[in-house]
């Protein structure tokens, strides 16, 4: 199971190298630390920096078998925790701008939860599945999944008509993607997808090639980066006057 963390922290090293990508050069991340505990984008680094040390640290230790079974757990723990830090604090670089009327709501770190509850167990589960881990817990995993589909449908609805109230004395939040409706409804589509492939071979009695888990991990990342894609297009300053 260890040897199969590997793809894991592939991904994240791929999505650390895409972050920096905003910043112009990848060396202007360590200015970004410069005000750790006054900035967002500071503390964002600071935290995703400490979850990858960790974790990477703790499967090298793991593979190189330097790393007791007891500890092993603990170090998990500990990685899952400062991971759940690091999302809120990608969170907080967003929902606290409040002259962007758009992003300052509920429905930001929903969203951004609901996208780690969304995609986290499928790709836990085919790490698993790799590795040739079995067990009835698993079954558990494609509810939470479809658990979080459901309240994000919710989410994308009631953050649809909330569009509609938010406007400035130049333009209205309705406007800023006027395909909203349909952007949305190709996202749902991916995510029930791939859940489809996950769970169907299931309901029928078989477990899912590893190839179909793939193929599911892969219409969720489509999925999930319309949903960024729409997130970001919604981006609009108070301007002279924000009504609601």
């Amino acid at each position: 199971m260890v040897g199969s963390m590997f793809g894991l922290w592939v991904l994240m090293g791929i999505g650390f190298i895409a972050s920096t990508m905003h910043l112009g050069s990848p060396l202007r991340a360590f200015n970004s630390l410069n005000r750790m505990g006054a900035s967002s984008l500071s503390n964002e680094i600071a935290s995703g920096a400490i979850f990858f040390a960790v974790g990477g640290i703790g499967w090298l230790l793991a593979v190189c078998k330097k790393l007791p079974a007891g500890l092993r757990s603990l170090w998990l723990v500990v990685t899952m925790v400062l991971g759940v830090i690091f999302v809120w604090m990608m969170v907080r670089v967003y929902n606290t701008i409040d002259t962007v009327p758009t992003w300052y709501t509920v429905w930001t770190p929903l969203s951004f939860f609901l996208t780690l509850f969304i995609g986290g167990p499928l790709l836990g589960y085919l790490l698993l599945r790799v590795a040739g881990v079995d067990g009835w817990a698993l079954r558990l995993l494609p509810v939470v999944s479809l658990l979080a589909l459901l309240v994000s449908i919710m989410v994308v609805v009631m953050q649809g008509s909330e569009l509609a109230t938010i406007r400035s004395s130049v333009q209205q939040a309705s406007a800023l993607v006027p395909d909203y409706g349909l952007l949305m409804a190709w996202r749902v589509v991916l995510l029930a997808l791939a859940l489809a492939c996950w769970c169907v071979p299931q309901i029928r009695g078989r477990k899912p090639a590893v190839s179909l888990l793939g193929l599911a991990f892969v219409l969720i990342l489509a999925g999930e980066m319309i949903g960024r894609g729409v997130f970001y297009g919604l981006h609009m300053t108070v301007g002279m006057a924000v009504a609601s």
